[in-house]
């Protein structure tokens, strides 16, 4: 079993959580937040705010200007859509060529798990 790779820490990391990663306390008891929404005001930013519950691990969010948000959600459907057409185009090539491997073949070679595909599929 390979061994768990960390990201490398540098200033730029300790930096960000210094500044952006902050616990639900941080909010409450504070102005962090109007100021965060103050630093959003002045048009987009890019800047990511990570919030976390100290008492559930698992409790983090994500806050992020809308206005950059609108864009990553317009670059993941275009991602998306790319990635479909690519699929489609192939599908048609190949559409009057005779069949020459089973799809489990196929997903044995490319290393792909069946049941990792279903969760994700069913997860859209």
């Amino acid at each position: 079993m390979p061994k768990e790779q960390y990201p490398i820490a540098n200033t730029n990391t300790l930096n960000f959580l210094k500044t952006n990663v902050l616990s639900v306390t941080d909010l409450s008891r504070t102005k962090k937040l109007s100021e965060i929404l103050d630093r959003f005001s002045n048009g987009v930013s890019d800047e990511v705010f990570v919030i976390q519950n100290a008492k559930k691990k698992d409790a983090l969010a994500v806050v992020v200007d809308i206005d950059y948000f609108e864009q990553l959600l317009q670059i993941k459907e275009v991602v998306e859509e790319a990635l479909d057409q690519i699929v489609m185009e192939e599908a048609y090539a190949r559409k009057n060529k005779p069949v020459n491997q089973t799809l489990s073949d196929i997903f044995d070679e490319e290393d792909i798990n069946v049941n990792e595909l279903m969760k994700l599929l069913e997860e859209d």
